[in-house]
């Protein structure tokens, strides 16, 4: 295993090992003290519309190019995750109604990313760790200068939750209201899933601490 830290090495060297990445966050997990998660803001969400051409399919298990995650892809696919029950719909930060992105912007968070997740009822997010893929992605020269440690991660749940829609961080789970906005470290399991009869929206807002 490449010896690398959470601490010290950067968000680009660990998307060349992110199977390492996700060991050290299991051992982060074991060392946690305190609340998994943590309201912090109750934002007021306004009226927005979301353009149909502007929705992208982002079914956990779909066909893509999952690098240095193949393992992980193939311990989901084991125990019985699909591309049926993985379920999801992203609209990208850049494609954001202006009203919400405003809103969004509030937040005490430097180079933010900001992904509006539409989860369908019957869709599954399995536990895992993020790995800052979309932040990456839209950022490989500020990835070569931040870790994980500078990280901050905001979910903003857009949508009152009904009977069947959950999010699980770590031991807890929560219950919302929409509008509001909770913090969770970097390294926190975490899960979602909607077993009810309406889509679950909430916004993950990925960047670096001010």
């Amino acid at each position: 295993m490449a010896i690398l830290d959470l601490h010290k090495n950067t968000i680009s060297e660990f998307h060349e090992n992110l199977m390492v990445y996700y060991e050290l966050c299991k051992d982060k997990q074991s060392k946690h003290v305190g609340f998994w998660i943590q309201k912090i803001d109750q934002l007021h969400i306004p009226e927005f519309d979301i353009k149909k051409e502007n929705i992208e399919n982002r079914t956990i298990l779909r066909n893509k190019n999952w690098g240095t995650k193949l393992q992980w892809r193939d311990h989901m696919k084991s125990v019985g995750y699909n591309k049926e029950n993985t379920k999801l719909l992203m609209v990208d930060h850049n494609n954001l109604p202006k009203p919400l992105l405003k809103t969004l912007l509030s937040l005490p968070i430097k180079h933010p990313v900001f992904s509006l997740n539409i989860q369908p009822p019957g869709g599954m997010v399995p536990a895992h760790e993020d790995t800052w893929r979309i932040w990456y992605d839209k950022h490989p020269e500020l990835a070569k200068k931040y870790t994980f440690k500078d990280t901050l991660f905001y979910s903003v749940f857009l949508t009152r939750q009904e009977t069947g829609h959950t999010f699980s961080a770590g031991s807890t789970n929560l219950n919302w209201e929409a509008g509001d906005v909770y913090e969770m470290p970097y390294y926190c399991n975490h899960a979602t899933s909607n077993a009810g009869f309406v889509p679950k929206m909430l916004v993950q807002c990925l960047g670096i601490k001010k």
